[in-house]
């Protein structure tokens, strides 16, 4: 007499949290005292487990996501002080990276190579390109 599985159990839902947590088929079975052949049928397409892994990770993703916006948004304000301070640090490579990034944010990414004096993509470090562009008027 062959024992059925269910799915709410204590091993399904712990090999659905380890896999969700990046550990390897090998470990998850250990973990849960079943074979690894088994671990790797119940996550295979069409596999016991696979459509409640996928409903699992839809959910931590999501939550995870929310959690992360709602970080972000507390502080944003100190990501924003801490670009305009570096804009007055004494190295132009990261005057040029602080304001590159707060134009980013407020515009946008650029839509075109806005690059006419073709300074940009050579070998050039950011300070020898700024100290190109101040000597040659635009």
């Amino acid at each position: 007499m062959s024992k059925t599985l269910d799915k709410t159990s204590f091993k399904c839902r712990e090999a659905i949290r380890l896999k969700f947590l990046g550990e390897p088929y090998s470990v998850i079975a250990k973990k849960v005292k079943v074979s690894l052949s088994t671990i790797e049928h119940w996550f295979a397409y069409g596999g016991f487990l696979k459509e409640e892994y996928e409903k699992y990770s839809k959910e931590k993703t999501e939550m995870l996501g929310v959690l992360c916006d709602e970080t972000l948004a507390k502080n944003v304000h100190i990501a924003g002080n801490m670009l305009v301070a570096l804009m007055g640090s004494a190295d132009d490579n990261v005057k040029f990276r602080a304001v590159t990034e707060i134009i980013t944010r407020v515009r946008g990414a650029p839509k075109t190579n806005a690059d006419p004096q073709g300074l940009m993509g050579t070998d050039l470090s950011y300070e020898q390109i700024l100290r190109k562009a101040r000597e040659r008027p635009p």
